[in-house]
C-alpha cells in the first residue's frame, strides 16, 4: 500500500461544536474561551487512531485561534484518554456532561460507547461529534438529536470494496473482523454487497478488539485457501492481520475497509506486509492526487499540507 502520507481528516469535527457554542452564548461581547471536550484512544490497542484524531483536532483549533478564534473567542481542547476502554470512555463523557464549561464533545473510535451516553447527551443538549465507524452511532435520529457522525458508513465502504473485488476478479474471499458492533456492522454490509460480485465467502473469522496476537484467526482463514482477505479492523489490528498473513506465506490480495487507515501502514514490518494491498478510504488519504478545482478541495489540500508539515 503506497501512500505518501496518511491522515484522518477530522478537522471539521470542531466546526458544528463551535457554531453551537457561539449561538448559545447569547452575548456577542463574551470573550471567555470555548472549551471542547475530547474523549480519545490515546493509549491502548487503538492508540494509533486516537493519537491521529488528537493531533488533527489540536491542529484545527490552533488554526482557528490563529485566525482570531471563533467570533473572537479563543478555543481550547480538553482531551481525556479512555485507554481504548469503553467503560472509561463512558465515564469520561459523563464527566464532560457534568461540566457546564464544556461547549461540545468529540468522541473517538468507540461505537458502543455512544449508546451508553446518548440519552445523557440528549438531555444536556450537548452537541457531540463521534468519529466512530458504526452506522448506528447516529441512529435512530430521534434519540441522537445532538450526536453527529463523521466518516464513511459501513454500507458505503462495503459497496466500494465489492467493486474492487469484482474488478480484481476474486472468487474466494475470507472475511476477518472484530467481534464487536463495528465488525458486525461491516460484515452485515459486506454480506449485502458481495453477492453482486463473482466472489464466494469461504470463511468468516472474528477476533476481540483487544487481541494483540491474531495468528490463530489468520491461520484459520488461510486454511480455506482464499484468493483474498477482506479485513475490517482499526489500524493496529489490521496491520497485525497483514503481517501474520505474509509471515505465513500468503502472497495474494488483501483488502481493507475504511476503519483500517493509519500511519502503521507506512513503514516497518506492517508497511512491507501491506505493500500492494487495497484500502477503501476517504479522499483525504490520496489528497496528492486530487486536483483543487473548488474551494472545498483547496481547503482539504491545505489542511493535508499543514498536518504533514507538523507531524
Amino acid at each position: 500500500m503506497r501512500f505518501t502520507q496518511v491522515v484522518v481528516a477530522v478537522s471539521v469535527a470542531a466546526l458544528p461544536l463551535l457554531s453551537a457554542a457561539c449561538q448559545d452564548s447569547g452575548a456577542t461581547t463574551d470573550t471567555s474561551p470555548i472549551i471542547i471536550g475530547a474523549d480519545l484512544e490515546l493509549s491502548g490497542v487503538d492508540s494509533a487512531i486516537g493519537t491521529t484524531y488528537s493531533r488533527a483536532l489540536q491542529l484545527r483549533i490552533d488554526q482557528i485561534n490563529a485566525d482570531g478564534g471563533a467570533h473572537g473567542r479563543r478555543v481550547e481542547l480538553v482531551a481525556k484518554d479512555n485507554r481504548s476502554d469503553p467503560t472509561l470512555s463512558v465515564a469520561n463523557i459523563n464527566a464532560f456532561v457534568a461540566d457546564r464549561s464544556i461547549a461540545g464533545i468529540v468522541m473517538g473510535a468507540c461505537s458502543a460507547c455512544v449508546t451508553g451516553v446518548a440519552k445523557a447527551l440528549d438531555d444536556a443538549k450537548l452537541p457531540t461529534v463521534t468519529l466512530a465507524p458504526a452506522s448506528g452511532v447516529a441512529r435512530p435520529v430521534s434519540e441522537r438529536r445532538y450526536v453527529f457522525k463523521l466518516g464513511p458508513n459501513a454500507e458505503d465502504s462495503a459497496a466500494a470494496l465489492a467493486g474492487q473485488v469484482r474488478t480484481a476478479g476474486v472468487h474466494r474471499v475470507a472475511l476477518l473482523s472484530t467481534d464487536d458492533v463495528d465488525g458486525s456492522d461491516a460484515l452485515s454490509a459486506l454480506d449485502a454487497q458481495l453477492p453482486r460480485t463473482n466472489a464466494t465467502v469461504v470463511t468468516q473469522q472474528l477476533f476481540r478488539a483487544t487481541d494483540t496476537d491474531l495468528t490463530q484467526p489468520v491461520h484459520a482463514a488461510l486454511s480455506h485457501s482464499p484468493d483474498a482477505l477482506l479485513v475490517s479492523a482499526f489500524p493496529g489490528q489490521a496491520a497485525l492481520v497483514a503481517r501474520s498473513a505474509r509471515d505465513s506465506g500468503y502472497t495474494k490480495q488483501i483488502f481493507f475497509d475504511a476503519t483500517a487507515a493509519g500511519d502503521l501502514f507506512l513503514s516497518g514490518p506492517a508497511g512491507n506486509a501491506t505493500d500492494g494491498a487495497i484500502m477503501v478510504a476517504p479522499q483525504s488519504l490520496v489528497i496528492d492526487d486530487v486536483i483543487a478545482t473548488n474551494p472545498a478541495k483547496i481547503a482539504r489540500k491545505r489542511w493535508f499540507a499543514d498536518y504533514t508539515a507538523r507531524y
